[in-house]
């Protein structure tokens, strides 16, 4: 070691014991980690961007240098070291993390390595220590209640219901290789004969259509859905692994009618969804992409028996729910959802969303929570003891809710994480819903 270690072993009782206690509690077990396996930890992507960069220094001709950190002075082994003789300094401080231990199942490849966490310990990242005790105290109930999810839930978890757009896909729709293959597993458990598989039941839980969801998912998952049971259009379309529909609700006519005048009035655009067949009164781009970006089928503009274009109103099988779109979000958030608020609580329907372009308006006392609900009545699952259920949006939130762990993805909106269990770091672009499959799903 060099000099400068000596020193810094002089101050590292009251300097590194505040602050090595307000680690992430994950970061508890690393001490006793090969220091080949942190190395690997810590060149996952992305991950050196959670700890602040040195501070600059001018020199003196005006320019700016970086001043050197501890992480620039001493090897990983020299810091390794260190820790180790921190710990021994303090026996009582390497019990209490000894006892916070994570679980096994633990995914290594999202915990820092300990390089990162030593220099954390020994202030090299600085931070106020009002801030460190609060990120201390959040990550502890993480903690907590991670340990609590995996002990008492997940050994019953026999089935798993996932939201589809921002939860499976990515924001460009195509699914992370980590879902995918996540995914790929669900299904094979739960059509291998072999008793011994823990998932009995995946299914899709999503607004689109089924074949909006099978056309989105892909070449290789897509068509697996065939014989999948599924929830789609919000709730509204339930289906049992053989095709048979275990429930449906649509909207009445009156309803569909005046969205249709408010639709005119503002200038925006309507599709309304019938199981796999989708309407429109005009072809415009936003109604287009739901085919050309979303996967669904084409929309086709609605025309009576006699092929003369109609209203939805008149369509005479009406429509289980109605996609009210246009490009600008803040319009629809802010003049368009008053508006369409008003009128659902006027005939007693929901208005709920999903993408950020796109407000839905479902039946009475619906919502995919229901649709989930009646699914696992006709599958024979208790969802409040079974149940896995993966989310993003509004329209997930009592879903999640009503699952034994819901679990939303990094990227879900504040409504689906307040209603989860458990909120993963990894958005849908980088994996989440597959990682959390892993480790909350399967053995």
């Amino acid at each position: 070691m060099t000099a400068a270690v000596v020193v810094l072993l002089a101050t590292i009782s009251s300097v590194a014991s505040a602050a090595f206690i307000a680690l992430p509690s994950r970061a508890v077990q690393f001490h006793k980690l090969p220091l080949a396996a942190s190395r690997s930890i810590y060149e996952q992507p992305g991950r050196a961007a959670q700890f602040r960069k040195p501070p600059l220094a001018a020199t003196s001709n005006g320019n700016e240098q970086q001043q050197p950190g501890k992480g620039d002075l001493y090897s990983d082994d020299e810091l390794f070291d260190l820790l180790n003789l921190h710990l021994a300094i303090n026996p009582e401080q390497q019990q209490q993390q000894e006892e916070k231990q994570l679980n096994e199942e633990l995914n290594v490849a999202s915990i820092p390595g300990i390089h990162d966490l030593v220099l954390e310990a020994i202030g090299d990242v600085t931070s106020s220590s009002s801030a460190s005790n609060e990120q201390s105290t959040t990550n502890q109930l993480r903690f907590d209640n991670l340990q609590t999810i995996l002990r008492e839930k997940k050994p019953k978890i026999t089935a798993i219901a996932t939201d589809v757009d921002g939860t499976l896909l990515s924001a460009g729709q195509d699914l992370h290789p980590i879902t995918r293959d996540a995914v790929l597993k669900a299904i094979d458990q739960c059509y291998n004969s072999s008793n011994a598989n823990k998932i009995k039941h995946f299914f899709p839980a999503t607004g689109k259509s089924r074949q909006g969801a099978i056309g989105s998912l892909g070449k290789e998952i897509g068509p697996l859905l065939h014989k999948c049971p599924g929830v789609y259009i919000q709730g509204l379309y339930c289906i049992d692994r053989e095709g048979n529909v275990v429930f449906e609700k649509k909207l009445p006519p009156l309803v569909v009618g005046e969205a249709e005048q408010l639709v005119l009035d503002c200038g925006i655009s309507i599709v309304g969804y019938d199981g796999d067949d989708l309407y429109t009164t005009e072809q415009t781009d936003v109604v287009r992409s739901l085919s050309e970006f979303y996967g669904e089928p084409t929309v086709q503009l609605v025309r009576g028996v006699d092929d003369t274009l109609i209203t939805l109103a008149e369509h005479t099988n009406g429509c289980h729910k109605l996609l009210i779109m246009d490009d600008d979000a803040e319009m629809l958030k802010t003049v368009v959802r008053p508006k369409l608020e008003k009128l659902a609580e006027k005939h007693g329907v929901i208005v709920t969303q999903a993408l950020p372009t796109m407000l839905e308006l479902l039946p009475a006392g619906c919502s995919k929570a229901v649709g989930v609900q009646k699914l696992c009545d006709a599958l024979g699952i208790d969802a409040e003891t079974e149940l896995l259920a993966l989310g993003d949006a509004e329209n997930d939130a009592e879903m999640l809710s009503l699952a034994s762990i819901g679990v939303a993805v990094g990227n879900a909106c504040p409504v689906a994480r307040s209603a989860s269990d458990f909120i993963m770091t990894e958005r849908n672009d980088e994996g989440g819903a597959g990682l959390a499959m892993e480790q909350f799903g399967f053995d």
